[in-house]
């Protein structure tokens, strides 16, 4: 029998020694004295005075009470009673795995335990904090360096902004040869620039110089609708941007208004071409002798409101000392609008010259408008394209 109880508190030791935990098969009560819990926030939180199912991973069981069978057992979180039950009570009582306190210095040993894991968790829950505000400290400081440097980038590209609005005319408008095409008249235009003279929602209304008689320009509207490819255009929606303003305060702009508009450009611009040619000028003019007649071309250019009915042309043919040897008068029919050239050739044997002639000059130049009137140019008064 002595026997038995031997081996029985044998393997009582063994187990109690290899799983270190505590839980009905050997005990009656379990409580907490002290637990530290790790929180979600990363802190540890004290828990006091619960009764729990079990206590496991021991790493210290510090004083045992004989007279109440109390254990007192240390973790790595905790400090718990114990309350044995009667077999395991007597294995405590005739073994050395626990020292046997008096009860009256029970709380000092609870109270030194207590104090070690308050010591340690307050120092695991200050380097949390001290974590923490370094965390908070290092955003704090990324936060203010981005801060800074979006300030710097920004001021940079405020100065790049205003360099360019300085350097550049709002009406400058950069197309990078994406094309636009004019709604009223047909007109392409594939350049780098155009000249803008402002946008209404999606409709652009540009500028161009068009090409006029006696090697002059004069300006000319368009309007066309927004180019879709432009929505990638990187210098086009920057310059938008930048002359937003300047470019879409125009709301009077509209087809009707390019239509009027133009009109009254090319009104002007014909009144400037009257001023230089009043009477209009000679285009182009040449001419050959070819056996015994005149071979003559001839291009007149109307500069007058008025539409020109038919032009004589006075040909004096010359000798070698520019002597007048013969006159020529060739009709010229028209009509000739205005600002509309038009050219002839005469290339008959009726035209005869003379022998041994050389050269011509125009003598003088009857112009017969459709309203009956008629204007004679003298070589003085006549006007040449390339004058």
């Amino acid at each position: 029998m002595i026997k038995r109880r031997f081996i029985t508190m044998m393997l009582a030791l063994v187990s109690i020694s290899c799983m270190a935990q505590f839980d009905n098969s050997n005990s009656i009560v379990r409580k907490t004295l002290v637990e530290y819990e790790l929180g979600s926030d990363g802190f540890y939180h004290k828990k006091e005075g619960t009764l729990i199912e079990k206590v496991d991973n021991v790493v210290s069981m510090y004083a045992f009470d004989k007279k109440s069978s109390n254990l007192y057992v240390q973790t790595e979180t905790g400090n718990y009673v114990v309350v044995l039950n009667k077999d395991h009570a007597k294995i405590y009582k005739q073994s050395k795995l626990a020292p046997i306190i008096d009860e009256k210095m029970i709380d000092a040993e609870v109270n030194r335990v207590n104090s070690m894991l308050e010591e340690r968790f307050e120092s695991l829950n200050q380097a949390r904090n001290k974590h923490l505000r370094d965390s908070a400290e290092k955003v704090r400081l990324a936060e203010l360096e981005r801060i800074r440097q979006d300030s710097i980038q920004k001021a940079f590209q405020k100065a790049v902004d205003l360099k360019y609005i300085q350097s550049h005319n709002w009406h400058d408008l950069p197309m990078n040869k994406l094309g636009l095409e004019c709604v009223l008249c047909g007109h392409h235009v594939y350049e780098d620039i155009v000249y803008c003279e402002g946008i209404v929602n999606d409709t652009i209304y540009y500028v161009e110089d068009a090409t006029g008689i006696m090697g002059t320009t004069y300006k000319k509207l368009h309007v066309s609708n927004y180019n879709p490819r432009l929505k990638n255009e990187v210098k086009y929606n920057y310059h938008v941007k930048l002359f937003h303003d300047s470019l879409y305060s125009h709301p009077y702009l509209s087809p009707e208004y390019v239509k009027a508009e133009n009109e009254k450009l090319y009104a002007a611009y014909a009144e400037s071409i009257s001023t230089k040619a009043p009477y209009g000028y000679v285009d182009n003019t040449g001419f050959d002798f070819q056996e015994d007649h005149l071979i003559f071309d001839f291009a007149y250019t109307n500069s007058t409101p008025k539409a020109i009915k038919c032009i004589d042309i006075f040909c004096n043919i010359l000798a070698p000392d520019e002597t007048t040897k013969k006159v020529i008068k060739l009709r010229a029919n028209g009509p000739i609008e205005m600002l509309e050239t038009k050219s002839w050739t005469w290339d008959d044997g009726s035209n005869k010259v003379p022998d041994l002639v050389t050269g011509l000059k125009i003598g003088k130049l009857i112009i017969y408008y459709k309203d009956g009137r008629q204007k004679m140019l003298m070589p003085k008064d006549i006007v040449y394209k390339e004058e």
